[in-house]
Parts: C-alpha cells; structure tokens; sequence
C-alpha cells in the first residue's frame, strides 16, 4: 500500500516517507500496549515458577508430616543369603529368629530320553495332564511330533505346567522332556499318562512347601515368601540352611529418612534462593526480578520462617530444628543442614527428631504447620497466591483485547492516511500539470509577440 511520489510532491515540499511516520507514529499505543502485556506475561510466568516450587516443598512435607510417613523402616538379617525381606509403612521395630529347614519346591517331571530334540518322533495320541489347581487337561501331540513341537503343544495348551527339552550330554538319548509345576509347595503336584505317545515319565522332583521354625514355632507355606506372617514386612526364604539361626532385626532405616529431610531442605532453599533473586539488581542490566514489585513473595516469605520457630511438646528431647542440626541463614533465609549432626540426632533419638516434624494427638509438628502454609496460599478458592495468578490472566485477557482494538484502529487510520496522501498526490500531480501548461503556453506567447 505505499506510494511513489511524484517530483512534483518533492517540488511542492512534501516528505516522500510522511506516510511511514505517520503510520509509525499511530503504532506507539499498540507497541505500548505489547510491552505491558510482556511485562504481565513475564510477571505471571514468575508466580507460576513461585508456585511450582511451593508444589515441590509441599511434595517433600508430604514423607515427614505424619508418623506413618516418616518412619522410614529397613530389615537386617543376619544371614541375608538365607533369608532377608522388605519393610511397608507401618510395621513395627522388632526382632525376630528363623532357622529355614527347606525350601518350597515345584513338582517336576521328566521324560527318558530320546537322541536328539528336534527330528525322531516321539509317537502321538492324547497326553493327561493333572493339576491340583488346573484339573485333568487333555493335550493332542500330533503325528510326527518331535520332543520341541511337544513342549510347544504342552505350553500352549495353559494348563499350569511348562515344559522345557534339557540337554543331559548322556549319550546315547542326552535329550529329555521336563515338566515343571507353574505352583510350588505340596499342591503343586503334577500326574502326566503319556497315553498312546512314546513318552514315559518318572517323578523327578516332589513338590513340597516351605519349612521355618519362626520363634521355635513350624511356619509353612506355599511359596518362599512370608506374606502376613508379621503385619507390613514381608520375609523373602533364599536358600535351606537347618541348624542356622538367622537374626532379623527391624529397624529405624537412619539413612532414608535423612534423605527425607535433605529434600525438604533443598526445596525450601529453592524458594528462598528464588526470592533473593527477584530482590537482587542484575549487574548487567541494572534491573531487578520480574516479581521485586509483587507483594505476595515477602508475605511467603515471611511465613514459612516464622514456621521454622515451632517448637516441639513438652518433654521432647529436641525443642527445634537447630538443635538437630538445622539452622538458618540469616541474610537469605536459607537452611543450612549439618548432614552429620541430623545423622547423629536420627540415630540418638529418632523420636525425638520425628516429634519435631510429625503431627500426631496432642502437638502440630514443622511438617504439617509448613504444609498448611503452602495449602493456604494455594487454595482455589481464597489463597492468596491462587488469587494473584487469577488476576494476572484477567489482566492478560484484558490487555488481549486492548491490543486486539488498537490492532485494527491501526489498521483502519493506516487506510485512511493512505487514501488522503493518494488524492493528495493525484491533486498535486494535477496541479503540476496545470502549471506546467501555463509555463509552456506563455513562454509560447511571448516568443511569437517577440
């Protein structure tokens, strides 16, 4: 939509780029506009960044807050070859003495043996396969089945068993047909009749359950795993060792629960370090953080500290989180966590570092007073932080729709100043032409008058 002027519109003293900084000049509001809406836009990225890193120290409360949560619990055995197992929340500190008599088996059976896997048949006909849990199952080995095409047909058929060829290397039929129970323990019994095949079988393994002494009292099972048998642990049997006492030992598991703690303090610091750097003018740019103007961080801010002060009940052995080990700083209002000495306090009196962060009848420990915090602020309906993101996207909106209008007004002047410096410039050319016949008409006359 540009126009070429004329030398006639040079000649009468008009700026050929008028047009562009006339538009230009009509642009300013919009431009203005975009800035500000940047400037939101930037503005509500930080609080949803604040907002994000809330979310992450709520998620570290969340394993410290509660009794059940914090207590992190191990096994130790003393024979971890024989017998060892894992801990649920939950279970209760104890010891515990085993001596594992056997293990549970499956029932297997094996098939004599044929010279090779996959060329002599085995015969054919109807093979019965009889389960405990699966019933008597009829499988069809088909005509000129060799030993690999009847497992395969044995595998298929799902009815409780697998069967594998093994290689024995006796020659001269190194090759036979193991069944195997997909159970274990004493209902794991197989009964194969070969029928009209070529195969006969020979009990090789009898299944059998698991046999314990647990506190001199007989435990047996199915399987080698010890479900119920102490509530929320579960004691995985390895091998058979009669006459071995194995020592097992549930514990407070130190390590975990310090684990625990340092993300919380990490993700503390992450909020603290976020909000210093909104508050700290960048050398290059001589500008501070997009959110230094925003009330709400100081108020965060301020009440997540004033959180660290809780102090535990009456009679506890440690009264606040310095005493373990955990202070703060200062100047930026970070934690600062002596790794060793929260060690040592957790393996002293892991009571009493628990009391400190845990909620339970009578007192409201750190945890719970931080994550009530980070929930208020965060609440849909009255949080404050909630409020102030609802607010910026309203702003959003409106500068949206203020850019929107002021794009088409843009537009519509933008016309308009184009079609005025058009007729312009056709009024100007006309005018030239007019004067530049009146030059040549009297300069005509006067030649012939001469």
């Amino acid at each position: 939509m540009g126009i070429k002027f004329s030398p006639g519109l040079k000649a009468a003293g008009v700026d050929p780029n008028m047009v562009e900084k006339l538009v230009d000049a009509q642009k300013i509001p919009l431009n203005t506009a975009k800035k500000r809406k940047e400037m939101i836009v930037q503005e509500k990225a930080g609080i949803d960044k604040f907002s994000s890193l809330l979310h992450e120290l709520e998620g570290s409360l969340s394993g410290l807050k509660t009794r059940q949560a914090f207590y992190k619990l191990k096994l130790d055995s003393s024979h971890p070859d024989i017998l060892d197992g894992t801990v649920a929340p939950g279970a209760l500190l104890g010891s515990y003495e085993f001596e594992v008599r056997s293990l549970a088996r499956s029932d297997k059976q094996l098939a004599y043996g044929f010279p090779d896997r996959d060329k002599t048949p085995v015969g054919f006909g109807y093979m019965l396969v009889d389960t405990e849990k699966h019933g008597s199952k009829e499988v069809t080995i088909e005509p000129n089945s060799t030993l690999e095409q009847v497992a395969s047909q044995i595998n298929d058929a799902d009815i409780g068993v697998r069967a594998m060829v093994v290689n024995t290397r006796y020659q001269p039929d190194a090759f036979r047909l193991l069944v195997v129970s997909e159970e274990s323990g004493k209902e794991s019994k197989i009964t194969i009749d070969p029928d009209t095949t070529d195969l006969e079988f020979k009990e090789q393994v009898v299944g059998r359950n698991l046999d314990v002494l647990f506190e001199d009292v007989p435990v047996t099972n199915s399987t080698n795993n010890l479900d119920g048998l102490v509530d929320n642990v579960t004691f995985n049997v390895r091998r058979s060792e009669p006459g071995t006492r194995v020592q097992v030992n549930i514990v407070h598991d130190a390590e975990a629960t310090l684990e625990g703690i340092k993300a919380f303090v990490t993700n503390y610091n992450k909020i603290m370090g976020f909000v210093q750097q909104q508050y700290t003018k960048d050398p290059d740019t001589g500008k501070f953080g997009n959110l230094a103007g925003d009330y709400s961080l100081k108020m965060v801010m301020r009440q997540l500290q004033s959180s660290l002060t809780t102090m535990a009940k009456s009679g506890n052995k440690y009264s606040t989180i310095a005493e373990i080990g955990i202070t703060s700083n200062p100047k930026t209002g970070e934690l600062v966590m002596d790794e060793a000495k929260v060690k040592a306090a957790l393996s002293e009196n892991y009571e009493g570092v628990a009391n400190l962060f845990i909620r339970d009848r009578n007192t409201v420990g750190l945890a719970e007073i931080l994550s009530q915090k980070v929930r208020e602020l965060e609440d849909a309906g009255s949080g404050a932080l909630k409020n102030r993101q609802r607010g910026l996207e309203q702003v959003i909106k409106n500068q949206d729709q203020e850019i929107e209008r002021r794009e088409r007004l843009l537009q519509e002047k933008e016309m308009s100043i184009r079609r005025k410096f058009s007729a312009l410039e056709s009024t100007l050319s006309g005018l030239q032409g007019q004067s530049d016949y009146l030059k040549a008409r009297f300069s005509g006359g006067n030649g012939g008058g001469a």
